[in-house]
């Protein structure tokens, strides 16, 4: 949904900090997660070139052999119980999936169709990458096609949406993106508004102050989200998105308006 021409504008340091560690596309693609205890197998077609583990380095002790059935291998391997995740992977399949990737289609490829294709390629084949526990198929909750839908559900174009996340009586994120045709062609923050008259904190005043900022600053509004740092963190790990935010409403921590589905 990011079009490959877009802008970024005024993107503040504060929210540059906080956002970040989300511009990091092999997090969505990769099964393995940080500090995990994992081991990874290298091979060609069968053959083992190298054996990884991810606390201890290279395993000359395992005894592999060929590996005839990579699934049978990673479940042999899981079965040990001395990581909490093992690998098992083909390097011509890495290679397939890097000259598939480019050489295939680049034109009006947006930075995220790109990077969903790796994903698409890397996991499509069943016994190319094999890994123990699988890849769940999303990001905490988040999926791609749901991101998808979101931005393709926006009422009118252009329009704009925007984060704003509070902590110690001050903003840690004010982001706002605006969206044209299903694509974000504009990043900005907060610092594009006049805030004189958002000095109310994590509370309805204050969305009502944002909402107008964006709609004579930015773009028609479709949707603005305020929330304390805390919940934002939930939100953003925890699956059951529309359950954290409802509770967090209800204790205050949390305001929203998203004009694709009035109900909220």
């Amino acid at each position: 949904m990011i079009d490959p021409q877009w802008q970024v504008v005024d993107l503040d340091p504060a929210t540059w900090r906080q956002i970040g560690r989300f511009f990091d596309p092999g997090q969505y693609i990769r099964a393995a997660q940080p500090g995990e205890h994992g081991l990874f197998v290298l091979h060609e077609r069968g053959v083992v070139l190298r054996v990884v583990d991810s606390e201890t380095g290279v395993r000359d002790d395992l005894a592999l052999g060929r590996i005839e059935d990579p699934r049978e291998c990673a479940r042999h391997l899981y079965a040990r119980g001395e990581w909490q995740r093992v690998h098992v992977i083909d390097k011509v399949h890495l290679a397939l999936v890097a000259r598939a990737v480019q050489y295939g289609p680049q034109r009006e490829r947006t930075l995220d169709q790109y990077y969903h294709r790796v994903y698409q390629l890397l996991w499509d084949d069943p016994l190319g990458y094999v890994c123990l526990p699988a890849h769940p198929g999303h990001w905490h909750g988040w999926t791609y096609h749901y991101l998808k839908d979101l931005v393709n559900s926006l009422p009118f174009s252009p329009a704009s949406l925007a984060l704003g996340v509070f902590a110690e009586k001050q903003w840690l994120i004010g982001l706002i993106l605006v969206c044209e045709s299903g694509r974000i062609r504009k990043v900005t923050t907060f610092e594009a508004l006049d805030m004189q008259n958002a000095t109310a904190g994590l509370s309805k005043e204050t969305l009502a102050v944002l909402w107008q900022g964006l709609a004579e600053t930015i773009a028609p509004p479709a949707g603005l989200l305020l929330c304390s740092q805390e919940v934002f963190e939930a939100w953003i790990h925890q699956e059951e998105k529309m359950q954290v935010l409802l509770a967090a409403r209800q204790s205050k921590q949390a305001y929203w308006c998203w004009l694709a589905d009035p109900e909220l």
